[in-house]
């Protein structure tokens, strides 16, 4: 139970990271204003000279998995998390932007607690646009973008209080290509779709010492080799007038299987400990609603819940932001 109730939290924290990491650039499309759906990536840089930022605040609630087959079971007690992120871009020149991700989580699970807020890891990365919409945006907007995550958040050694196990400890490069295409309805509102599909590469293996966010006991030095990941996610915007727009996201989690293996314990009394876990994927929704103050002002509040998966949490987490334009 304690090993299911690490890998919880361990999803938590990085799909969760890298969703803060969408691009959500507010595009000016007269007659209607855009935010950005809550999940899939934006294929447009902004503008030399520009910041962008943009606050999260998330509730993930955990109470059940998918087994092997697909099938639902309950879990009790569940997992629940708090978690703050933060992205912020930079135009360099028009096709070029600069990014970086910062947060915090605070973990709950029956009557236990993370000792207060507790950092998430963090992520720089590039995106570069080659392919412009144009002026008119009749053209599909295409992008590739590199990312890489460094392990700042807490992943081992917490003997103490294994909910304060927010990262994974790894050092994680992944690779994206995104795509945004508008269309004007015959009624003359403009829709905006979206589509992102990222590649982490396995990273190198992770050391691990005592109890930490993969479930290992007291006394345990080791590592963890994760395999890669791939997300896939699509979106679609549709603006009911200037300022109100209604979103839609659906998306594909995959990790590789992963492996844990060590010395539980010193000398003669130390014994192997071993753990592997399957490949599990996950596939969820996210709808949303916007509201545009203006062109550089906006802010947007949904919930992304898992509809079917395999070897992986069930959840439902509901979320808010405000995007910022400077």
């Amino acid at each position: 139970m304690m090993q299911r109730k690490c890998r919880t939290r361990l999803f938590a924290a990085c799909s969760l990271s890298s969703l803060a990491f969408a691009s959500h650039a507010i595009a000016q499309d007269s007659p209607a204003y855009f935010t950005g759906p809550l999940l899939t990536s934006n294929a447009v840089t902004l503008p030399a000279g520009t910041w962008l930022i943009e606050p999260y605040l998330l509730y993930y609630k955990s109470n059940a998995f998918y087994d092997e087959q697909g099938n639902r079971h309950s879990v009790s007690p569940g997992v629940r998390q708090w978690q703050t992120s933060i992205p912020i871009y930079y135009g360099v020149t028009g096709r070029l932007q600069l990014k970086l991700g910062i947060g915090g989580a605070h973990a709950m699970s029956g009557g236990a607690h993370t000792d207060g807020i507790q950092a998430t890891d963090t992520t720089v990365g590039a995106q570069y646009m080659l392919l412009s919409p144009g002026e008119d945006r009749k053209n599909p907007a295409v992008s590739l973008a590199y990312t890489h995550r460094f392990p700042t958040g807490t992943y081992d050694r917490v003997d103490q209080d294994p909910l304060n196990a927010i990262g994974n400890g790894a050092n994680v490069d992944t690779f994206s290509a995104l795509l945004q295409q508008y269309v004007v309805l015959p009624n003359g509102r403009p829709m905006r779709f979206r589509a992102t599909v990222s590649y982490s590469l396995p990273p190198d293996p992770v050391t691990v010492r005592g109890m930490s966010a993969y479930g290992t006991p007291r006394g345990f030095l080791g590592n963890a080799r994760l395999g890669s990941s791939l997300e896939v996610s699509t979106a679609v915007e549709y603006s009911i007038n200037q300022r109100w727009v209604l979103a839609m996201d659906l998306a594909y989690d995959r990790d590789a299987a992963s492996q844990v293996r060590g010395m539980q314990g010193q000398g003669k009394t130390a014994v192997l400990w071993e753990s592997r876990s399957p490949s599990r994927d996950v596939f969820s929704l996210a709808p949303a609603v916007e509201y545009n103050f203006n062109d550089r002002i906006g802010v947007i509040g949904g919930v992304q819940l898992s509809f079917a998966g395999r070897n992986n949490d069930a959840f439902f987490t509901p979320m808010a932001a405000i995007n910022m334009v400077f």
